[in-house]
């Protein structure tokens, strides 16, 4: 049985360990709770921008040193910034517990943000943007998101624009990770094969210090997000790429596995709705699914498509049929079944990571405050009955206009509202 271990240091910075048996490797991260809605309009893109400066020197290691470290080992180090969390973390095998936590405190207690450095990453990070801009399936969903929280901290980039980025000093960089990156805003996990003890021990050696004490989270007046329906940006595409989609649920919602299970049956998989009647019984597409992105207070719900321009309207009325059929007419016990086993597979394969179950403990944490464990997780899965499933698909699915983005040459334009025709 999984023992999780969970303390806080004297100066409020949060450990989860979590040993494993049979794997012959750990996963060390370090979170904190800063993405990119703790922006303001001139530090769009900061939490990004933090994320590459703290691999880029610290007062003991270069660069350099910091990717050779890792790579000598056959290590993985890498960071991800979302819109609420930026994560940092090292893979390597169970020996190299000490040099992990030794890194990573490091980079949290004593990066540089040397000037030099910081003018190399700016362009670093404009190639990064123009490299998004030209990558319209990934375009799209920052477009959709923009459309959906409009004014909103969580509608913008989490790369931010060059603008922005162009803008960026080292003192208003040093202000942005002074407000967040305290010791009692942050969470560091560690899974796989080490014994905990030790593993507190060089916890207690490396991350103790007090430099990064007294998190206040910034009073911000947040606005409510307005709504934009519909979006076109005219490109020289091969296909159309679009998303459709609705308001979705927040995190902690209490019908978030009947979304899951909703997501799953509509688009989530190879024997979704739409994939099986619109890539594989039509042919139109190549790449269709749902999704859904829950945040702290909101969320989204969306259908992703790539079409050719010609079949653009045509793939669009056949998704909102589907959508009306969902709404008008019960799925089947069966795909309610199939639903929940699939999703029960997919967490049980990713339980194998210890990456991914170092991310679950760190997400629990922020979100709940606490640990789930595997069979918990089941049994809120199995718990999701036919009632719960209606109830969630009215919620998303019958809750007025829907958002159409789209980006590409589109034959035949969609004009007014877009309403699911359910009576």
């Amino acid at each position: 049985m999984t023992t999780i271990r969970k303390f806080r240091l004297d100066n409020g910075l949060t450990v989860i360990l979590e040993p494993i048996e049979g794997v012959v490797s750990i996963s060390v991260g370090l979170w904190a709770r800063v993405g990119s809605r703790s922006e303001t309009v001139e530090q769009y893109g900061y939490a990004h921008f933090i994320e590459h400066m703290l691999f880029k020197g610290t007062g003991r290691y270069s660069a350099q040193d910091i990717a050779k470290i890792v790579d000598r080992v056959g290590g993985q180090h890498n960071a991800a910034t979302n819109r609420e969390y930026t994560c940092y973390y090292i893979n390597v095998i169970s020996d190299y517990l000490e040099m992990s936590v030794d890194i990573l405190a490091d980079m949290f207690y004593g990066s540089l943000f040397d000037a030099e450095e910081l003018g190399k990453e700016k362009r670093v990070i404009l190639e990064e943007i123009r490299m998004y801009e030209d990558s319209p399936d990934d375009l799209i969903h920052d477009l959709f998101m923009d459309c959906m929280m409009h004014q909103h901290p969580l509608g913008h980039s989490i790369l931010g624009t060059e603008e922005s980025i162009k803008g960026a000093r080292r003192d208003t960089l040093l202000s942005f990770f002074d407000t967040y990156y305290k010791n009692d805003n942050s969470i560091l996990v560690i899974t796989g094969r080490f014994d905990p003890d030790e593993a507190a021990r060089l916890v207690e050696k490396y991350f103790s210090d007090n430099r990064r004490n007294g998190f206040v989270s910034p009073v911000n007046g947040v606005p409510a997000p307005a709504r934009i329906y519909r979006r076109h940006i005219d490109r020289d595409l091969e296909q159309v790429h679009f998303c459709l989609g609705a308001e979705g649920l927040r995190k902690r919602d209490d019908d978030r596995w009947a979304l899951y299970t909703l997501s799953t049956v509509l688009g989530g998989n190879m024997s979704s709705r739409l994939f099986q009647n619109i890539r594989e019984k039509e042919g139109l597409c190549y790449s269709i699914y749902s999704f859904h992105s829950s945040y702290a207070d909101s969320g989204i719900f969306g259908i992703y498509c790539g079409t050719a321009p010609e079949n653009f309207r045509r793939t669009l009325d056949l998704i909102l049929d589907e959508c009306v059929v969902m709404l008008r007419t019960r799925i089947t016990e069966q795909e309610l079944a199939d639903a929940k086993t699939y999703m029960k597979g997919n967490i049980a394969l990713s339980f194998e990571s210890t990456e991914v179950r170092m991310s679950q403990l760190a997400r629990n944490e922020m979100i709940f405050g606490r640990y789930f464990s595997f069979e918990e997780i089941m049994a809120q899965i199995d718990a999701v009955g036919m009632d719960d499933f209606d109830r969630v698909c009215n919620r998303i699915l019958d809750g007025g206009p829907l958002t159409l983005v789209s980006l590409g040459r589109v034959n035949d334009a969609v004009e007014g509202e877009i309403r699911l025709q359910v009576s």
